[in-house]
């Protein structure tokens, strides 16, 4: 009897004293974790720019290469249009954008750009289905991927989507398309002014990905 005793009576000693130890800090027992600091800092300009579209159903589509660039287009379309047949989401609830970043970067100029500097299908290895050559329009604009309605830049911009385009690439594109001997600024400036309706530029597309997740999108990478 006391040998099992003694073992007992130890161990509601050693639970009273954790007990009260407890029991004189309940700041350190009981507070919340600490907020972390990116929660506290204020917004910058590109994040204050996301958050201007309110909706609770927030992503942005990641398309870093060609292929990914309309699969990206074709994801943002399905979730919007297959969350408004069968969850009865409006599209004011959304706020969708698409991400054009990398090799994908040249989906969001406009049939101007792809027309002057044809060296751009050239240097994606993109082709037109139309023509089954070299693409010197942008096919997305107006094309609707794989045939699905609604599947196109026009369309989904016309729902309240966006677009961004990767300043980095841009810097990238223009030196390929101004040479050794052209004016690579000049380039990336025209470049920039002639984005497709519903695009601006980011600094990086790895930053707004980052930006949007941070101030509440959902991700989705496109490929």
């Amino acid at each position: 009897m006391s040998d099992s005793f003694v073992p007992r009576r130890s161990f509601l000693t050693r639970l009273a004293v954790g007990a009260a130890v407890v029991g004189t800090v309940p700041a350190l027992a009981c507070a919340a974790p600490a907020p972390v600091a990116d929660a506290l800092s204020p917004l910058d300009e590109l994040e204050t720019w996301l958050g201007t579209k309110p909706g609770a159903h927030k992503c942005i589509y990641d398309c870093v290469q060609p292929a990914g660039a309309t699969d990206g287009i074709l994801f943002a379309r399905n979730f919007m249009t297959y969350s408004h047949d069968e969850l009865a989401t409006a599209d004011t609830d959304m706020s969708v954008i698409v991400s054009f970043r990398h090799f994908a970067t040249p989906y969001a100029y406009n049939d101007a750009i792809w027309s002057k500097y044809p060296q751009i299908a050239a240097m994606f290895k993109i082709d037109d289905p139309k023509t089954k050559k070299p693409a010197v329009r942008n096919i997305a604009l107006t094309d609707e991927v794989l045939g699905q309605s609604g599947a196109s830049l026009t369309a989904l911009r016309a729902r309240g989507a966006r677009f961004t385009a990767c300043g980095a690439a841009t810097s990238f594109i223009a030196d390929a398309l101004a040479g050794p001997t052209g004016d690579a600024a000049a380039v990336r400036t025209e470049l920039l002014a002639n984005l497709v309706p519903g695009a601006r530029v980011v600094p990086a597309g790895v930053v707004v990905v980052q930006r949007a997740q941070k101030v509440g999108f959902a991700y989705t990478f496109a490929g």
